[in-house]
């Protein structure tokens, strides 16, 4: 894998997520934090999903607006871990949100 660049599958097309690239929460998913771990509720479907701390983490800068290389760097400096591995892992929580529609990513 390059660094800053990440193949993911959304809705039925390949799409790059880049060092630039904004993801924002579309408007049917609501999110409820108690502590260090939220909870998404995907209205549309009637689905609920947890996150930990790290996702939660992951979760509030998608809704800042900061960019993946942010989001990277963050975790990076606040987790105390290796750019590979927060890199992979923020990819892997990211390509999970949007293959159940919680997050839509701009190039």
């Amino acid at each position: 894998m390059r660094e800053g660049h990440v193949r993911f599958k959304r809705t039925n097309r390949a799409t790059v997520l880049g060092a630039d690239s904004r993801l924002e929460p579309p408007p049917h998913v609501l999110a409820a934090s108690q502590g260090e771990e939220t909870v998404l509720l995907d209205v549309e479907r009637g689905r609920y999903y947890a996150l930990n701390d790290v996702g939660t983490r992951i979760w509030n800068l998608v809704c800042e607006g900061v960019p993946f290389a942010g989001i990277v760097e963050r975790v990076c400096a606040e987790y105390d871990v290796p750019r590979e591995r927060a890199e992979a892992d923020a990819a892997a929580l990211i390509r999970r949100l949007s293959s159940e529609s919680l997050v839509r990513c701009e190039p």
